[in-house]
């Protein structure tokens, strides 16, 4: 027997009636198991590596020792009966030829009392074996099962957890190795069926994958095409050896993650800041913002993102000093030395793993990935300008999924003269998912999304794709929102002035329960509005809004009592900084007032009835 023959008779024993009809379709499969019990039969002509098959018919077809490379003579553009027909020809003939030559070995001679024709009777008799005659049959054999069965299910599927992840994971972009990752960061309710194959359920995406005995992904099947269904087999399979208590996060950082950039730019930044540091801000020259700006422009050519950014606050919050504005902070500015310092030493000293390596330089542009699906929950939207020319809008959602904030963002450059960004227009416009409901209906609701593009910082994407569903609200007070609901007490604790190098800043932003609005003031020294409210455990708390134009509208109603008189028993979201506490909406029963965007149009009045 040729070597190709050999290993073609092994790979047709292995097409198991699971493993065909996972790869083409159970009426396929009927079909072709029908087509040879009305008498097909098939010629094999053995190749190098294939063999060619004639069938009765006059199809002619191509197979190797896998189903991923077939050619069939038929206009099927997919897995055709003829191929199956091929591969089920052969298993019943040879599992009949192993069948007889068993009986033959174990069948009596004359001596022991049976004659030649009882010997003939029994050849005659002899009939294809229950295991090949119901090949495709729907019959329950679990009575029958071993009870070694499961041990050699393990045996056969071991690859799965012993074998070598960076070697599976070869034929994968980092690109597509990032995606699953940051999928994996998701809940995932998994199911495992072992049988034939072992097949991987991922039920809220409502998909499967079947794994092979043998250890190459390639190999698995999956009915979702092309690239996703690539995609879908690595989840699959990191997902079930994290089931077995496997880490395969050193294997799959080593691909993801890159370090390449300047060094010499990081050596000149850290020099400047020394010198900062050693003169102090009393003494240092005028051409220092000169030497930032020339600074942040080579970060930025030498693939440093972040430190070219940590560069750019830091300058403004030096032109916030040498401006002597009342905003400016000494611990605000120490703080973002200290991090930027430590950071860049750690660049140079390359004393970090490649992974952290990578947190310290950051990147140009935000990647986003496809989740399954989200559940929020409407918080409240904050208008905001910077002082770089960007005018935006952000949405806030609390995700049930895990607990965390997601926002979407509505930004415009402004800083040409012929743009323009009007809150209220973008406010009262229609979302790119529905387009019907408003970004101030979609702040307002509780959501779900499925297949929605997200990024690390949990910034929702208004890419093509995502679908949006509307559903019942529920009532602010009947949530339980973990770690994002905090009493007085926890918000008023100074911050520690740690940090960590390796994540990137976040807002802190808290739900609070307030009792009633106490009182209200606008400070003319620093032209901020101050609301002093009552916690529901009757502590004091002073919530800020600096004044801008934009605002008139709405500090001067909220300076006048308007509305707030009435309102007690309510929620807070607010944004907690290092020497303020931002209201950005109020909340009560189904409702959400964001401050800036609808007490301006006199919606106050309904937080209020609600």
């Amino acid at each position: 027997m040729s070597a190709f023959k050999e290993k073609f008779r092994i790979f047709s024993k292995l097409c198991a009636e699971d493993y065909l009809i996972r790869y083409a379709n159970k009426g396929l499969y009927k079909r072709s198991l029908k087509e040879l019990d009305n008498g097909v039969t098939v010629r094999y002509t053995w190749n190098e590596s294939s063999v060619s098959c004639e069938l009765s018919d006059g199809t002619q077809c191509t197979l190797e020792d896998t189903l991923d490379h077939w050619n069939c003579s038929c206009p099927s553009e997919h897995i055709c009966k003829h191929v199956l027909i091929a591969i089920l020809y052969d298993q019943r003939k040879h599992s009949l030829e192993d069948s007889i030559s068993v009986d033959e070995k174990q069948m009596p001679d004359k001596d022991s009392g049976i004659s030649e024709k009882n010997s003939l009777d029994v050849l005659k008799g002899l009939t294809v074996p229950d295991s090949v005659s119901n090949v495709g049959s729907n019959r329950d054999d679990s009575n029958v099962v071993s009870h070694g069965a499961s041990r050699e299910i393990e045996s056969r599927f071991r690859w799965m957890t012993e074998s070598d992840p960076s070697v599976l994971i070869k034929p994968y972009s980092a690109s597509m190795i990032e995606e699953v990752v940051f999928r994996l960061r998701y809940p995932e309710e998994v199911k495992i069926i072992e049988d034939s194959l072992l097949t991987v359920q991922l039920t809220s995406q409502n998909m499967e994958v079947s794994f092979t005995e043998e250890a190459s992904l390639a190999k698995a099947l999956c009915k979702v095409p092309q690239t996703a269904g690539k995609l879908a087999k690595l989840e699959a399979l990191l997902r079930y050896r994290a089931l077995k208590g496997l880490d395969d996060t050193d294997a799959l950082s080593g691909r993801v993650y890159e370090a390449k950039f300047s060094l010499q730019t990081v050596q000149e930044c850290r020099m400047m800041l020394a010198g900062l540091l050693k003169t102090g801000l009393a003494r240092l020259p005028q051409s220092y913002m000169a030497q930032l700006e020339t600074l942040a422009i080579a970060a930025h050519s030498g693939n440093l993102p972040d430190i070219e950014r940590s560069l750019r606050g830091i300058q403004g919050e030096l032109q916030l000093f040498l401006n002597r504005h009342i905003r400016f902070s000494m611990q605000s500015m120490l703080d973002r030395v200290s991090k930027l310092y430590l950071a860049l030493q750690a660049l140079e000293e390359k004393q970090v793993s490649t992974i952290q390596q990578s947190q310290l330089i950051g990147s140009f542009r935000s990647k986003y990935f496809t989740v399954p699906s989200l559940h929020l929950y409407g918080l409240g939207a904050d208008a905001w300008e910077t002082r770089s020319g960007f005018r935006g809008i952000t949405y806030y959602f609390y995700c049930f999924d895990d607990g965390e904030i997601y926002t979407y963002s509505d930004v415009r450059a402004v800083y040409y003269d012929d743009q323009q960004f009007s809150y209220t227009e973008h406010y009262g416009a229609f979302t790119p998912w529905l387009p019907h409901v408003t970004f101030r209906q979609f702040v307002g609701e509780e959501v779900q999304f499925h297949s929605v593009k997200v990024n690390e910082e949990h910034r929702i994407s208004s890419g093509e794709g995502a679908k949006l569903t509307i559903l019942p609200r529920s009532g602010v007070e009947t949530l339980n929102m973990g770690k994002i609901m905090q009493d007085a007490s926890s918000v008023l604790q100074e911050e520690s002035r740690t940090f960590d190098l390796f994540t990137a800043p976040r807002e802190r932003l808290a739900v609070i329960k307030v009792a009633r609005i106490v009182d209200h003031s606008f400070v003319k020294q620093t032209q901020d509005l101050v609301l002093k409210v009552e916690s529901a455990d009757g502590e004091l708390l002073t919530l800020t809004l600096p004044y801008s134009t934009d605002w008139q509208t709405m500090i001067q109603r909220l300076e006048s009592g308007y509305g707030s008189q009435s309102l007690e028993h309510f929620y807070a979201f607010v944004r907690v900084e290092s020497r303020r506490i931002s209201p950005i909406s109020f909340l009560k029963g189904q409702t959400v007032l964001s401050l800036k965007l609808d007490i301006g149009n006199g919606r106050m009045g309904r937080l209020g009835r609600a």
